[in-house]
């Protein structure tokens, strides 16, 4: 039988009984509907998992006891980063869901200056928290340890700051002259994407990878949407990872 998977980064801390936050213990208790001594696995988003069963259950908690030896995972040697903008609501949410299946491991969100106006007056600090649920519910199913992580930037200038050293960047753009091929990536260096909003990318965004020289690629003739064009990007390159 299957035992269900839980987040709560409780779980490394030195207590071998925790308790874990509402929202998780919620999920158990209504919609697995788990009983006092059930077992559960416990990940602490930064690698480490362990079984536990359950000891307590209220209304609003639940306690835990871990009953293995932690489990550490090894976290991966070249990271996938995605630079990614805030769209509609509904596709939003389904890009983070298929990039975090897919494997990225740092998504860096920035508002667009042609941002959406159904997105332009949303209190983005919710979207971010929507963002980081999706995240673990992806994480729990998928087996993935680690939490990605994620960072929100109020334009693009500053989410190009936020990228790693070690990095090589990509662009991707429907005016490109060049195709993307695996081919130039080389077998070490860790990857960072940059892809625009359904309106494109503005002259100033532009102007600005330009000068970063950051280099530009087209993906094809197609002209893909927003969420189809990164979900196609991080394929290509967790492939190219060897871990696809």
């Amino acid at each position: 039988m299957r035992i269900h998977r839980v987040y709560c980064k409780s779980l490394s801390e030195p207590n071998n009984i925790f308790y874990i936050d509402e929202p998780q213990s919620k999920h158990l208790i209504k919609a697995l509907r788990l009983k006092e001594d059930d077992l559960v696995e416990v990940f602490d988003g930064n690698g480490r998992s362990a079984k536990c069963k359950i000891l307590q259950i209220t209304k609003k908690n639940c306690q835990l006891e871990k009953i293995s030896k932690l489990n550490n995972d090894v976290g991966p040697k070249r990271v996938l980063t995605a630079i990614i903008p805030f769209i509609k609501k509904n596709n939003f949410n389904f890009m983070i869901q298929k990039l975090t299946e897919i494997g990225v491991n740092r998504f860096i969100i920035y508002k667009p200056d042609l941002v959406d106006q159904s997105v332009a007056k949303k209190d983005l600090r919710l979207i971010i928290a929507k963002t980081f649920e999706i995240i673990i519910s992806v994480c729990k199913q998928c087996g993935n340890n680690f939490l990605p992580e994620i960072f929100e930037s109020k334009n693009l200038e500053n989410a190009l700051a936020l990228i790693s050293t070690g990095h090589r960047v990509y662009f991707f753009d429907t005016d490109a002259e060049e195709y993307f091929n695996q081919e130039e990536l080389d077998k070490s260096s860790s990857i960072a994407f940059i892809t625009g909003p359904e309106s494109g990318f503005s002259e100033t965004e532009l102007e600005l990878m330009n000068k970063s020289k950051i280099k530009k690629r087209y993906l094809g003739r197609n002209i893909l949407r927003s969420e189809t064009a990164a979900i196609y990007i991080s394929t290509l390159i967790k492939n190219h990872f060897g871990k696809i």
